[in-house]
């Protein structure tokens, strides 16, 4: 899993499922490596785990609200490497901030990884609307197997160095209009300063539309209503990731009770998931009535997909849309 703290920074999360990666010959070091158990980070008490840190007036997180501070305080407090242990059924987790550890950790991957993080999706798709994805992982929750044979299948798709000659021109237009939006809005400081996050997630969402869909949203007109789909459409993905730092960072019974922001979060999805569709159907009706044949290089990337593995395309699609208006 990752994230971003306030400077910008990228952080690595990952949730402990097994500790052997020391021991398999594929970190080289001069050192027997330490113990897991001296890995700085959280105490843990018996049975709640470290739900006291997360507590008000005693906790060294306190009721933080979002993630940024959670990490300004973890790695101001035990460095590059800071451990969590779990409570609630949720594995330890570990949180890299050096560039250098992430490198470590892929390297050491195997051929089928584990990758666990998001374990509420998880659960959204594989037990809540099973019905709606039919045993299909994403990258985003797929493990193993299942995410191995997925990558197989989008890599031909989305890996193609063309595909950077393909999108350029449309990408640098939706700078360009960027840039133009900022020098419209830049003389009202109150706007700026409430308002620069959305500014930036409607680039995102624009820029990545273009290349999921093949087509633009018209995130950055001058006028975007709050009930405007691509509005919504942020406002859930924004809703999502906030929601899920609550459940799947924070301590969180979760997975015994159904906890208001567990509701939350699953209205979430499906608003994410219905207004997803509605643009990547979109997209597959102006493909389908086209009516002729294109070079293959010129394809976009969903019909790349769909020419793949249709249920697979949409898949793919709906994650894109997903990840790519929270990175930023």
């Amino acid at each position: 899993m990752y994230s971003l703290n306030k400077s910008g920074q990228r952080v690595f999360a990952l949730q402990i499922h097994k500790r052997y990666h020391y021991a398999n010959g594929k970190f080289s070091t001069f050192n027997k490596p330490k113990p897991f158990e001296s890995i700085p980070g959280l105490g843990a008490l018996p049975l709640i785990g470290p739900l006291h840190h997360f507590l008000p007036i005693i906790g060294t997180i306190g009721p933080k609200t979002n993630m940024f501070d959670v990490l300004g305080i973890l790695e101001g407090k035990f460095g590059p490497l800071v451990k969590v242990d779990g409570v609630f059924a949720r594995g330890t987790m570990l949180f890299l901030f050096e560039p250098d550890h992430f490198e470590q950790v892929y390297r050491a991957e195997e051929a089928n990884p584990l990758r666990p993080g998001f374990q509420v999706l998880d659960y959204y798709r594989t037990q809540l609307r099973k019905s709606r994805y039919g045993g299909l992982h994403g990258l985003i929750n797929a493990q193993g197997p299942e995410w191995r044979e997925f990558r197989t299948k989008v890599n031909p798709a989305l890996l193609l160095p063309k595909l950077v000659k393909l999108y350029a021109p449309g990408i640098d237009e939706i700078a360009q209009d960027f840039v133009q939006r900022l020098s419209q809005i830049t003389h009202d400081d109150a706007y700026i300063k409430d308002n620069f996050e959305l500014e930036l997630t409607k680039f995102s969402l624009e820029a990545t539309a273009l290349v999921a869909l093949g087509s633009r949203l018209g995130c950055l007109k001058d006028s975007l209503d709050s009930d405007h789909p691509a509005r919504r459409l942020m406002k859930s993905t924004r809703d999502i990731f906030e929601l899920t730092y609550k459940l799947e960072i924070r301590p969180s019974p979760w997975r015994y009770i159904a906890t208001p922001a567990y509701k939350m979060v699953i209205e979430a999805y499906d608003t994410q998931w219905e207004i997803s569709m509605m643009y990547i159907n979109h997209a597959r009706k102006k493909l389908e009535q086209r009516g002729y044949d294109i070079p293959e290089e010129e394809k976009s990337v969903l019909e790349k997909l769909i020419a793949i593995d249709e249920k697979v395309a949409v898949m793919m699609a709906s994650e894109m849309l997903l990840a790519g208006i929270d990175t930023r």
